[in-house]
Protein backbone atom coordinates (compact mmCIF):
# COMPACT_ATOMS: atom_id res chain seq x y z
CA UNK A 1 0.00 0.00 0.00
CA UNK A 2 1.08 3.58 -0.58
CA UNK A 3 1.80 6.13 2.29
CA UNK A 4 0.71 8.42 -0.68
CA UNK A 5 -2.19 10.56 0.80
CA UNK A 6 -4.46 13.35 -0.43
CA UNK A 7 -3.83 16.16 1.56
CA UNK A 8 -5.71 16.40 5.14
CA UNK A 9 -6.21 19.79 6.28
CA UNK A 10 -5.33 19.60 9.91
CA UNK A 11 -3.06 21.97 12.25
CA UNK A 12 -0.55 20.03 12.76
CA UNK A 13 1.84 18.15 9.92
CA UNK A 14 2.49 15.02 8.61
CA UNK A 15 -1.57 14.06 10.01
CA UNK A 16 -2.97 10.61 8.48
CA UNK A 17 -6.42 9.30 8.66
CA UNK A 18 -7.74 5.52 8.84
CA UNK A 19 -10.40 3.42 8.92
CA UNK A 20 -11.08 0.25 9.31
CA UNK A 21 -13.56 -2.33 10.91
CA UNK A 22 -12.61 -5.65 13.14
CA UNK A 23 -15.23 -8.91 12.93
CA UNK A 24 -14.32 -9.79 16.40
CA UNK A 25 -15.56 -13.37 16.06
CA UNK A 26 -13.05 -14.01 13.17
CA UNK A 27 -10.01 -12.43 15.59
CA UNK A 28 -7.86 -15.04 16.23
CA UNK A 29 -6.99 -16.29 19.67
CA UNK A 30 -3.76 -18.29 18.63
CA UNK A 31 -1.44 -15.68 17.15
CA UNK A 32 -1.08 -11.83 15.48
CA UNK A 33 -2.84 -11.94 12.06
CA UNK A 34 -4.79 -9.68 10.03
CA UNK A 35 -8.37 -12.51 10.76
CA UNK A 36 -10.98 -10.42 11.67
CA UNK A 37 -9.64 -6.94 9.65
CA UNK A 38 -11.49 -6.05 6.95
CA UNK A 39 -9.55 -4.98 3.71
CA UNK A 40 -8.03 -1.54 5.12
CA UNK A 41 -6.97 -2.74 8.75
CA UNK A 42 -5.06 -5.84 6.89
CA UNK A 43 -2.59 -3.09 5.66
CA UNK A 44 -2.50 -1.33 8.73
CA UNK A 45 -2.00 -3.53 11.75
CA UNK A 46 -2.06 -7.31 12.96
CA UNK A 47 -4.61 -8.34 15.64
CA UNK A 48 -4.90 -11.14 18.28
CA UNK A 49 -7.19 -11.36 21.07
CA UNK A 50 -7.59 -13.55 24.29
CA UNK A 51 -10.85 -13.61 25.77
CA UNK A 52 -12.19 -9.76 25.65
CA UNK A 53 -8.39 -8.56 25.74
CA UNK A 54 -7.51 -7.37 21.96
CA UNK A 55 -4.08 -6.88 20.92
CA UNK A 56 -3.33 -4.70 18.12
CA UNK A 57 0.18 -4.08 16.53
CA UNK A 58 0.54 -1.20 14.11
CA UNK A 59 2.57 -2.46 10.81
CA UNK A 60 4.94 -0.21 10.44
CA UNK A 61 4.64 1.44 13.46
CA UNK A 62 3.63 5.26 13.67
CA UNK A 63 5.66 8.34 14.53
CA UNK A 64 3.69 9.29 17.84
CA UNK A 65 1.14 6.83 19.80
CA UNK A 66 -2.02 7.67 17.49
CA UNK A 67 -5.24 9.12 18.84
CA UNK A 68 -7.98 6.14 18.03
CA UNK A 69 -11.40 6.12 18.72
CA UNK A 70 -13.31 2.63 19.24
CA UNK A 71 -17.01 2.28 18.21
CA UNK A 72 -18.28 -1.04 19.38
CA UNK A 73 -20.73 -2.43 16.71
CA UNK A 74 -21.72 -4.89 19.34
CA UNK A 75 -25.25 -3.93 21.14
CA UNK A 76 -24.28 -2.83 24.84
CA UNK A 77 -20.63 -3.27 24.20
CA UNK A 78 -18.34 -0.74 26.08
CA UNK A 79 -14.43 -0.60 24.78
CA UNK A 80 -11.31 0.75 27.14
CA UNK A 81 -8.14 1.41 26.03
CA UNK A 82 -5.90 -0.09 28.44
CA UNK A 83 -2.26 0.60 25.91
CA UNK A 84 -1.24 3.53 23.42
CA UNK A 85 1.97 3.25 21.87
CA UNK A 86 2.74 3.96 18.23
CA UNK A 87 3.55 0.09 17.91
CA UNK A 88 0.77 -1.36 19.95
CA UNK A 89 -2.81 -0.40 21.19
CA UNK A 90 -4.80 -3.06 23.63
CA UNK A 91 -8.20 -2.70 24.55
CA UNK A 92 -11.00 -4.36 26.79
CA UNK A 93 -14.72 -4.97 25.94
CA UNK A 94 -17.02 -5.16 28.49
CA UNK A 95 -21.14 -4.82 28.98
CA UNK A 96 -22.41 -1.57 29.14
CA UNK A 97 -24.47 -2.66 31.84
CA UNK A 98 -22.89 -4.91 34.52
CA UNK A 99 -19.20 -4.56 33.00
CA UNK A 100 -18.61 -7.96 32.47
CA UNK A 101 -16.37 -9.50 30.05
CA UNK A 102 -18.00 -9.55 26.57
CA UNK A 103 -15.70 -11.61 23.72
CA UNK A 104 -15.83 -11.17 20.10
CA UNK A 105 -16.83 -8.02 19.91
CA UNK A 106 -17.19 -5.83 16.34
CA UNK A 107 -15.78 -2.79 16.23
CA UNK A 108 -15.02 0.32 13.98
CA UNK A 109 -12.20 2.11 14.15
CA UNK A 110 -10.62 5.47 13.50
CA UNK A 111 -6.93 5.96 13.60
CA UNK A 112 -5.62 9.43 13.55
CA UNK A 113 -1.54 9.25 13.41
CA UNK A 114 1.10 11.37 13.00
CA UNK A 115 4.56 10.81 11.25
CA UNK A 116 6.80 12.77 13.97
CA UNK A 117 6.88 13.81 17.54
CA UNK A 118 6.88 17.40 16.51
CA UNK A 119 4.10 19.66 16.35
CA UNK A 120 3.73 23.31 15.89
CA UNK A 121 2.78 26.06 18.29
Amino acid sequence: MSKQTFPVFVDQPGCTIHNFAITGATVSAVSSTTAGLDGRGQFLCTIFKAANVVTITWVPAFGDAPYVTLQPATAAAVAVVTTRTATTLVYTTTTSNTGAALNDVDMVVTVCSYNTLSYVS
